[in-house]
């Protein structure tokens, strides 16, 4: 027997998706430090037809945070060996995915199917849809914008071969910023920038200059991501991008990192000169670095001594305690960290596994003692056992995380005060602030 052919209904909006966004976002924020959301001004009203598209690092992750942040319900395309379970199936219909079939799918017709699943992307958006698209095709765990495939631009000119009116589709870019993808309780930060215009770039059989629309597309996304370029100038580089702190960045401040980050690219690409010195500084911190064991990491030294952080003596304190706030958490934590730990490969799978799993391990293990508690309650109390246990999982669980954020900025701030005051590392910090001045930082 073959396997079926997909016709997703036509929908705007679900319910499923509706009650699952306040899990996703719970699980998304407690994993993240978010540090802001910027520029959602920018989004259509909620019937205009309009497509997401962003950066992707973190592998389903991404989509995950898009959903959590983005104000509207967002549709996407899926791998399509998900959708081959009939209940599996349901269940993604009514979080608004649609299977997208690719060769290791073994379909003799898979043009045929993915034009019919094209065809209700284009109905979603005649009904006033809001698609998400990766135009990079896949992810990777490098702060940077790959080449882009042709899916974004065929979608485009289906739609508007389809419907003239398409052609007024929001093509909105939306920024990911990690400070560290994987390690719990660091910061993130989402940007969106303003709609990207295709219309122009039509010809009169509804076909899209594509060379043109994708460094539109990547001139935009660039303003509200990071994009480290030259691919071969990425690992040296960003060590350097890492000091700057994007994830900090106030909103009105973020325009000089992209700014920066272009004056580089084009020192190394035309500049022979300055790439040269630039590696050799490079390669003198680098032995310095390891000779003397610099601590901690980038975001820790900052540019300059004076971005060393503040300290905070009291969070180590507040270890033992945030332990007990957290105690109902803990046998479902501790599982996910064994089981990711156990089955997890890719670094950019960990925070994915670990959301995924605890949206619905942890309250699962709050209603758990709940249960036991009203269960063992004298008469009369069981319903206010299991409140105030359930009470306590939640505020318990709030405070833990936030001791963790604190404690991270308190590590960076003892790390930053070794690297610049400690004499051990003299020559690191020198040679660090030398490249740091080849760079303008």
């Amino acid at each position: 027997m073959g396997k079926p052919v997909f016709t997703p209904p036509v929908q705007r909006s679900h319910l499923y998706y509706r009650l699952a966004r306040i899990l996703v976002w719970t699980g998304v924020t407690r994993y993240h430090r978010v540090k802001g959301t910027h520029g959602f001004h920018h989004f259509p009203e909620d019937d205009a037809p309009a497509i997401v598209v962003s950066n992707h690092q973190n592998g389903m992750m991404d989509p995950l945070v898009s959903c959590s942040f983005v104000p509207r319900q967002i549709h996407w395309l899926t791998r399509a060996d998900v959708f081959w379970n009939p209940i599996a199936r349901h269940i993604m219909y009514g979080f608004n995915q649609m299977p997208i079939y690719r060769q290791r799918d073994r379909v003799a017709d898979i043009r045929k199917r993915n034009d019919i699943i094209f065809d209700v992307c284009v109905e979603r958006l005649r009904a006033g849809a809001m698609m998400g698209i990766f135009p990079e095709g896949n992810h990777a765990p490098f702060p940077s914008l790959r080449s882009f495939k042709g899916g974004l631009a065929a979608l485009l000119e289906l739609a508007v071969r389809r419907d003239p009116q398409l052609a007024d589709i929001q093509v909105m870019p939306v920024g990911l910023d990690y400070e560290h993808y994987a390690e719990y309780k660091r910061q993130f930060q989402v940007r969106c920038g303003a709609a990207v215009p295709f219309k122009d770039l039509l010809n009169e059989e509804g076909q899209i200059d594509k060379p043109a629309f994708n460094q539109r597309l990547r001139e935009a996304l660039r303003t509200v991501a990071v994009d480290i370029q030259p691919a071969e100038a990425q690992p040296l580089l960003h060590p350097f991008v890492r000091a700057m702190r994007t994830t900090e960045v106030a909103w009105e401040d973020w325009a000089a990192i992209p700014s920066t980050l272009e004056s580089w690219e084009q020192q190394w690409m035309e500049d022979g000169a300055w790439k040269q010195a630039f590696e050799a500084a490079h390669e003198a911190w680098t032995k310095a670095s390891e000779t003397s064991s610099v601590p901690g990491r980038p975001e820790a030294w900052g540019t300059k001594e004076s971005d060393v952080r503040k300290p905070k003596p009291w969070a180590p304190w507040l270890r033992p305690l945030a332990w007990l706030a957290n105690l109902p958490s803990m046998p479902g934590t501790a599982l996910i960290r064994w089981w990711v730990g156990r089955t997890v490969k890719k670094q950019e799978f960990v925070s994915t596994m670990s959301v995924g799993y605890g949206m619905f391990l942890i309250p699962m293990t709050w209603m758990l003692w709940a249960c036991i508690g009203a269960a063992m309650a004298p008469q009369g109390m069981g319903w206010v056992t299991a409140a105030l246990l359930w009470a306590w999982g939640q505020v318990g669980s709030k405070f833990h995380d936030w001791v963790v954020a604190e404690r991270h900025h308190h590590q960076d701030a003892v790390d930053g005060k070794a690297f610049w005051m400690q004499p051990q590392h003299r020559e690191a910090r020198e040679a660090w602030q030398q490249v740091c001045a080849s760079l303008g930082i």
